[in-house]
């Protein structure tokens, strides 16, 4: 057998022609074979794989495939799904029944593929409710149809999506669904979203979908679209130097940045800072390179607390927020960054109790020293302004002398969140604070409620005091 190797290998050298020519013809071959199956059109099973008894595994004739899902499909089968997963966050009563959304799919072919792109589509559908049109609420028709609501559409056969899809390419931030007619138009003082009626009165089915409501001439749907409200966006430095230097003063992860989001839609203006953050000038809070004394900003941001630093203010909007928020924000901040999160290993370890030990107190002081050297200050609880907005925002801008425009406020409301709120995805499966924390910082509350109410101002809110 060596001798017969040997002269093979002989017979190659001396003809290196023959050889590649062998070569050649071998990986021609194997090309044939491999664009053969992959243009037959189904995937290829082992006959082993075809007779798998169900006992051994395999899923029963009909049975879903969840791990076919995940492979990616052809330009053909993907394009015929995304017809079909459109899709909106409804409010509450807008469900549709399995079998009738089973039914919209479709069959694109054999068994396996078919049951993959329904396992896509059906995946598809769930992410992209959290991504799309925002479900506003009931509300009554405005007095004045025409003015409050500028585009309007007959649609004999309308749907949640036809309505929103309309708005969107018009460029409207509001959808609003009145039986077979579709409005669009901008939130407004005709039509501010301000007071919402009962979801039932609104409750007719679509005459395209027989699981959504289109509302009704008298009471409509509405719909935020994912177009933004350009009305508030504009924003620059005061044209000319400020008399006087406001301070947006509060604890750490209070809230801060996200009320300099709203101050800044809300005025027109750039807010400042005591400090330099780059990230923050980076995501667009261009007063944050100013030093805090140009007098080119509306307000400054602050965390401190000192008599000098405070007296060094003309007026200040002071911001609280409930301690036991406050702290765990302000953990996330310091080891997660501005919308990240603190790891496990923080909040296990030695980090979270020595964090809780030193900054506690100073939640108390820092509320206590700018009631008591605070030449003017305006307090705003954190959760009063989540809640009212609109009123509380209001509040905000008087103190910072600039006239109020209740559309911008409007525009302000639909535009809130900006780019600083942490995902509600990720919280924590256990109550971080133990027994003696929380009795440490019930103290703290009760000394600044009274500090509060010793000033006639309205005291903390109730959901301060913990469980």
């Amino acid at each position: 057998m060596a001798k017969l190797w040997f002269k093979f290998q002989r017979y190659f050298r001396r003809k290196p022609v023959r050889f590649f020519t062998f070569l050649v013809l071998y990986l021609t071959a194997g090309s044939l074979v491999f664009l053969h199956s992959g243009f037959g059109g189904q995937p290829s099973v082992s006959p082993n794989q075809a007779n798998l008894p169900a006992a051994a595994g395999a899923p029963a004739e009909g049975a879903e495939l969840p791990f076919l899902s995940d492979l990616h499909l052809g330009r053909g089968f993907r394009d015929a799904g995304e017809a079909s997963s459109i899709a909106r966050r409804y409010g509450p009563w807008f469900k549709g029944k399995d079998g009738n959304e089973r039914g919209k799919l479709g069959d694109y072919g054999g068994g396996a593929w078919s049951r993959a792109l329904k396992g896509r589509v059906v995946r598809e559908k769930e992410e992209e409710r959290d991504g799309s049109a925002v479900f506003r609420g009931c509300f009554r028709r405005p007095d004045n149809l025409s003015l409050a609501l500028p585009v309007t559409a007959a649609m004999p056969n309308m749907s949640v999506d036809k309505c929103v899809d309309l708005c969107t390419e018009k460029e409207y931030p509001l959808a609003a669904l009145a039986g077979t007619a579709c409005h669009c138009g901008f939130p407004t003082t005709r039509f501010p979203l301000h007071e919402r009626e009962d979801e039932q009165l609104c409750a007719q089915k679509c005459s395209a979908e027989e699981f959504e409501s289109c509302g009704t001439p008298t009471y409509f749907i509405v719909f935020q679209t994912q177009v933004q409200d350009n009305r508030c966006m504009d924003r620059r430095f005061l044209p000319a130097k400020s008399k006087q230097l406001i301070a947006l003063a509060s604890f750490p992860g209070a809230g801060n940045t996200w009320a300099r989001h709203l101050i800044e839609l809300a005025t027109g203006f750039y807010t400042g800072s005591y400090y330099f953050d780059g990230s923050l000038y980076n995501k667009g809070f261009k007063g944050e390179r100013d030093h805090w004394r140009s007098g080119r900003t509306i307000c400054i941001k602050t965390h401190e607390s000192g008599q000098k630093e405070i007296e060094a203010f003309d007026a200040a909007i002071l911001l609280i927020r409930n301690p036991y928020k406050a702290l765990m924000a302000e953990f996330n901040r310091k080891y997660g960054g501005h919308i990240g999160f603190a790891a496990h290993a923080h909040w296990k370890g030695k980090e979270w109790p020595e964090f809780v030990r030193n900054y506690a107190p100073w939640w108390a002081t820092h509320t206590l020293d700018w009631l008591k050297f605070g030449k003017k200050v305006l307090v705003v609880h954190f959760e009063d302004l989540k809640q009212d907005l609109f009123v509380q925002l209001g509040r905000m801008v008087s103190l910072l002398g600039v006239a109020v425009r209740e559309d911008r406020l409007l525009c302000v409301e639909s535009q809130k969140d900006g780019n600083f709120k942490r995902s509600g995805l990720r919280k924590l499966e256990y109550d971080p604070y133990t027994v003696d924390m929380q009795k440490t910082i019930s103290a703290y509350i009760k000394m600044v409620d009274a500090a509060l109410r010793g000033r006639n101002l309205t005291g903390v809110p109730d959901d301060y005091y913990p469980r």
